[in-house]
């Protein structure tokens, strides 16, 4: 029976919130993968509890190596929409209807946009700078570059062409919206909880790897 929509889930980690996220994705959609990224305590034995298919390995290869391997998976299975969200709970699944509203109105290619409104405003510079140098790179329109929460088509996904293997996979989704000329549109979402985790070496990181994307394709 073909899938009309499936999640992807990396996770690393995640025992003690991954259970609810699956149980909430699942009112949505028709399958959930969760990519178990080499985590030392429960989390896949709590996700294949919850209901997810699971894709599980020992060594920790990072979200972009993860979300490719899920992606691979839910590709197979050919479905109509594919959503991705994070499995520590601050994609609240309950936009999902929004995302699959989106495509069905046409989108290729859907993103949540973050509020920044709790943000501290060295993070707020942050991404408000990203978002301007990725789209003066790659001319999307794309208003929150690192968000994670995103939903496209099967025929979009078998285009994608994702190369790295952690967190400048963000730079490649912008890249390839760009490539591909995608019809692009957003969700608005509010984010449940911040962690403040340092970010501002990452993001430099990730615009010299969209550069150099972009540079030597």
């Amino acid at each position: 029976m073909k899938s009309k929509v499936i999640a992807v889930i990396a996770a690393y980690q995640e025992e003690k919130r991954i259970g609810n996220v699956i149980k909430e994705t699942k009112k949505y959609v028709d399958k959930v993968i969760v990519i178990d990224d080499g985590s030392t305590d429960k989390t896949a034995e709590v996700a294949k509890k919850s209901g997810a298919d699971v894709i599980s390995y020992e060594l920790n290869r990072g979200k972009g190596y993860a979300t490719k391997l899920g992606l691979v998976k839910a590709i197979s299975l050919k479905p109509q929409i594919i959503i991705l969200l994070d499995a520590d709970g601050q994609h609240n699944p309950n936009y999902i209807p929004s995302f699959i509203d989106a495509i069905k109105n046409g989108a290729d290619y859907v993103y949540g946009k973050r509020s920044f409104k709790n943000y501290p405003i060295n993070r707020k510079i942050g991404n408000w700078s990203l978002i301007i140098l990725t789209n003066l790179l790659c001319p999307t329109k794309i208003r929150d570059i690192e968000g994670g929460y995103r939903a496209f088509t099967y025929e979009v996904a078998k285009k994608l062409n994702l190369k790295s293997e952690r967190y400048e996979l963000e730079m490649d989704f912008a890249y390839e919206a760009w490539r591909n000329k995608l019809k692009i549109s957003y969700v608005e979402i509010k984010v449940p909880m911040y962690y403040p985790k340092p970010a501002t070496l990452r993001g430099f990181g990730n615009f010299s790897y969209l550069i150099r994307r972009r540079l030597l394709k």
